[in-house]
């Protein structure tokens, strides 16, 4: 079963094993500063080495939605709703 964290668990995680966001950004071999953009959500989507470097791979989820559901039940009622 996978272990899904966000990338500021992940980094959070990360610092209080490394003690602060710079020594975390070193351990990564990434900026300091891309590291706290990635941690404050202002960047989001981070390279497969750097993911790889923290332990994480990226996995895509898909949800469904109200309005999904209305157009099936449209389109199985003949489109007459």
């Amino acid at each position: 079963m996978a272990d899904h964290v966000t990338l500021r668990e992940r980094i959070d995680e990360l610092i209080a094993q490394h003690g602060t966001l710079r020594a975390t950004a070193r351990v990564l071999m990434t900026d300091c500063g891309y590291l706290h953009r990635l941690c404050s959500g202002e960047k989001t989507e981070p390279g497969d080495p750097l993911l790889h470097r923290m332990g994480l791979r990226e996995v895509r989820l898909y949800e469904r939605t109200a309005a999904l559901d209305q157009d099936s039940r449209r389109l199985s009622d003949g489109g007459n709703t």
